[in-house]
């Protein structure tokens, strides 16, 4: 399975995230594509993205803002 994620460097919530759903993507064998929300723009600009980061977009599925460890794993298990 892969994962789009969706980030910016100067994004705390991003940060904040990109641990926690590191870990759990790891222990469920998930890949992670990550965009740069600045420097792709024009394939960040494909996923019509808001300014509200992270974003992790599975299929038609898409996760925004911060979640905790148990809400990453329902994303990821739908």
């Amino acid at each position: 399975m892969k994962v789009i994620r969706i980030s910016a460097v100067w994004c705390s919530s991003c940060i904040l995230m990109k641990s926690r759903f590191n870990e759990i993507a790891r222990d469920m064998n998930i890949d992670i594509v990550d965009l740069d929300y600045d420097l792709d723009y024009e394939e960040v600009e494909k996923y019509n993205v808001s300014d509200v980061l992270p974003v992790y977009i599975k299929g038609d599925k898409r996760l925004q803002g911060e979640h905790t460890k148990e809400e990453i794993r329902k994303f990821l298990s739908d």
